[in-house]
């Protein structure tokens, strides 16, 4: 080893390789406090005695093995290979040469590479990503602006799948690599894998260091008693570790052979992963906080009864009837079940009609902009299979005779109605169609569901659909499903501005839990945002947007409340009242300067909010009580 010594370890990684243009400084981080424990509690309680050695425990208050080390030298690959080598040989361990590409590196290593590395990064970009989203804005899947803003993103993202790696000429390149693999069988309950190695890090870190890898693995069978009742439990137990004596012999020599070359420990090598840009910022929420103030009192009408009752929907006809849909305890067959009614309730009745029953249902409904109409999905008391009916006023509820197939799509579908024709999307909206005549048209595909992973949620009114998504909101033409304008939304819950598992996407800007809703006649559009801790707690509320400017109006806060559970606007598209599970509803003039009114429903839980076709009352109903609220002349 002395020819090595002789020469600087710079000039040897010239004459080998070229000239090293580093992206990143050697690191500085290193695991100083280090020890070689031969306390049994280091290891599982059923590791057998032929297995067991003293193991390396990395940081001052570990008491269990690390599960591997990386020792990380600032020196080339050809330096230190031969030194390593030759001590695992002396173990007897037998070193093979295994280089791989980089696009089969580990994460750990990918993502120091793609951000020690901008180049690497617009290559990926521009190989992989941007032809896509390019594609995505002829196929009508985003706006060009979000093809724009996921661009800003991808190009400081270090996270990427192998198969787009493997897309881009630059990740096919290898890193010399040499390996040690070994996997040992005890017994039948028993076993372990060795699996050390020395890679070359000039192509990820564009710097002349190596990366040393010890790490052993234990695989235990779990026993039996442990396993009864679980069935679906893993069978073995895995515990990773690192024998003291494999990395104190290889840590001696590196440090006899190559005595100015700079060494490093960790666990794992994601410490060393230099700083990247941020991503572009989300926009700023304008946060309304309601003041405090005396509640509105509703009337409140109990249709308690001798049985179990929820009353779980409710709707204004434009006669002043409500429609509610009702979970109820009855008897069927000579035994006591829960059925759904739809009732229709006049004010001065003492008594709702009974307009359909079945054996579920009727706890959605969705009515056209004059209220006269609207449909629902229920499970016939003679059926098994859920079925849609529609409601007329004045002609009461018809099935409609869809195919078996369409019918079994139902209890997952989602609606937007405008005018007399709804239009029923899919789960997750990957295709819209229309109800036209009692029958459904053709599905029409929405390009957009394809690029966001989690789906897409309509949302209720407007004058054409809107959707909530990963991004933000958009609006799609209801014919084509093709996307023709979208909102960027500030965040809607907790989470990391990187840290994203999507391409392109701000984890923070995920749609929610439950949906917002539009108003056409208002021209505005609020969708719920719900964070566990902001400024020392949970808060939750709506982002309302202008619609015809695409512009932030302001962010709603809903007080006390950890998430927005219904939203109700009003046909004059003045008033938006929200209700977060518990305590109040706050009833907002959307454009107007005055604050939000208070409406106490503390006695009720409630399941649905409904507001009368003039906008002077609003309905709420719960257990089984239906809450009226007025709030003006």
């Amino acid at each position: 080893m002395g020819n090595w010594k002789s020469v600087p370890l710079m000039l040897v990684a010239t004459l080998i390789t070229g000239p090293v243009t580093a992206e990143m400084d050697f690191p500085a981080w290193t695991q100083s406090d280090w020890r070689i424990e031969e306390n049994r509690a280091a290891l599982n309680a059923r590791t057998p005695a032929s297995m067991r050695t003293p193991v390396l425990i990395l940081g001052e208050n570990r008491r269990t093995a690390s599960e591997s080390v990386v020792i990380l030298i600032d020196a080339p690959f050809e330096s230190v290979r031969p030194v390593v080598e030759q001590v695992w040989e002396k173990r007897g361990y037998a070193v093979e040469k295994a280089s791989l590409p980089l696009a089969d590196l580990v994460s750990q290593w990918q993502q120091i590479m793609l951000a020690a590395q901008p180049d690497l990064r617009s290559a990926l970009v521009d190989g992989v990503y941007g032809p896509a989203l390019a594609q995505a804005v002829k196929e009508g899947a985003l706006t060009e602006t979000e093809r724009r803003q996921r661009l800003q993103r991808l190009a400081v993202r270090t996270q990427a799948t192998e198969d787009a790696l493997l897309q881009v000429p630059v990740f096919r390149k290898e890193a010399q690599r040499s390996r040690f693999y070994r996997e040992q069988r005890v017994d039948d309950d028993a076993r372990w894998v060795d699996d050390y190695s020395i890679l070359d890090l000039r192509l990820v870190m564009g710097l002349p260091v190596t990366a040393v890898t010890v790490k052993r693995e234990h695989i235990l069978r779990v026993p039996r008693q442990i396993l009864s009742g679980l069935a679906d439990s893993p069978q073995f137990f895995k515990q990773g570790l690192v024998p003291g004596g494999d990395f104190q012999a290889t840590l001696a020599a590196l440090t006899q052979a190559l005595p100015d070359a700079a060494l490093r420990l960790a666990e794992s090598p994601e410490v060393w992963k230099p700083a990247v840009p941020m991503p572009p910022e989300l926009p700023a929420p304008d946060w309304r906080h309601p003041p405090e103030s005396a509640a509105i009192e509703p009337a409140v009408r109990s249709l308690r009864t001798t049985d179990a009752l929820t009353l779980r929907a409710v709707h204004s006809l434009p006669d002043g009837a409500l429609i509610v849909g009702v979970q109820r305890e009855a008897r069927l067959n000579d035994e006591t079940v829960m059925i759904a009614q739809l009732w229709r309730l006049v004010p001065e009745a003492p008594t709702p009609e009974v307009l359909w029953q079945g054996l579920s249902g009727a706890d959605d409904l969705h009515a056209n902009p004059k209220g006269s109409r609207f449909w629902f999905t229920g499970q016939p008391l003679n059926s098994a299979q859920t079925a849609l009916f529609q409601y007329q006023q004045g002609e009461g509820v018809s099935a409609l005779d869809l195919p078996a197939e369409d019918r079994q799509r139902l209890p997952f579908a989602q609606w937007w109605v405008n005018g007399e024709d709804p239009v029923i999307a899919a789960y997750s909206v990957s295709n819209l169609r229309h109800l036209e005549g009692g029958m459904l048209s053709s599905p029409q595909p929405v390009p957009r569901k394809e690029w966001f992973p989690n789906g897409l949620r309509l949302l209720a009114g407007g004058a054409a659909p809107w959707v909530e998504d990963g991004q933000g909101v958009a609006e799609l033409d209801p014919e084509s499903g093709r996307v023709t304008r979208s909102l960027q939304v500030p965040a809607r819950r907790d989470g990391l501005p990187g840290a994203s598992p999507w391409p392109g996407l701000d984890p923070r800007a995920m749609k929610g839990n439950f949906p917002g809703i539009v108003s056409a006649k208002g021209k505005w559009l609020a969708t719920a945002f719900s964070f566990e801790e902001k400024d020392g707690g949970p808060l939750a509320g709506v982002h309302l947007f202008d619609t015809d400017k695409s512009e932030l109006l302001y962010s709603a806060v809903l007080p006390g409340a950890g998430s927005v559970r219904l939203t109700a606007a009003s046909s004059d598209g003045r008033w938006l009242a929200i209700y977060g599970g518990n305590g109040p509803v706050f009833l907002w003039d959307v454009r107007g300067n005055s604050a939000p009114l208070r409406l106490n429903a503390d006695s009720v839980y409630l399941e649905d909010l409904t507001f009368s076709n003039d906008s002077r009352y609003l309905y709420g109903v719960g257990n089984e009580h239906i809450l009226t609220w007025q709030w003006r002349n």
